[in-house]
């Protein structure tokens, strides 16, 4: 599974006329991003937890990389997570067509900024740093060599 496809029916679904494709979009699109987070982490060498602990996983160590665009890839995801949640599980929020379009340009974003995290010298600045807010701030090390 290439999971970049989600940004494509993500973005598929926001044309749509119907807030059942815009809530699917919102939904796609942030998992277009979570799971281009999670394969970078782990090519990084982190031992990424699964299920519901992998989203706080995800964007607490991307927005402590020391490395801005990375960073704003990281609050971006815990917003997104939001809105996601908003679209899959609150009926009485209206989820509009602008909402959705937002929401897929945001993980359109974090996911070009997780390929350029990918490519050196950002790849060990950012994995550096990491490793150091997890032993010095998170003390819960799951970096491996």
């Amino acid at each position: 599974m290439n999971f970049r496809d989600y940004l494509t029916l993500a973005s598929n679904l926001q044309g749509g006329a119907t807030e059942a494709e815009w809530r699917s979009a919102i939904s796609r699109a942030y998992y277009a991003s979570f799971h281009m987070a999670r394969l970078l982490l782990l090519d990084l060498g982190f031992r990424v937890p699964h299920a519901d602990r992998a989203h706080g996983y995800l964007w607490l160590r991307l927005s402590n990389s020391g490395h801005s665009e990375t960073a704003i890839a990281g609050r971006r995801l815990s917003q997104l997570r939001r809105e996601r949640n908003w679209a899959d599980y609150d009926d009485r929020r209206a989820i509009t067509r602008n909402f959705t379009v937002q929401g897929v340009q945001w993980a359109r974003e974090i996911i070009q900024s997780l390929d350029a995290a990918s490519i050196e010298p950002v790849r060990t600045q950012i994995t550096d740093v990491m490793k150091i807010y997890e032993r010095d701030v998170l003390k819960d090390v799951t970096w491996h060599p």
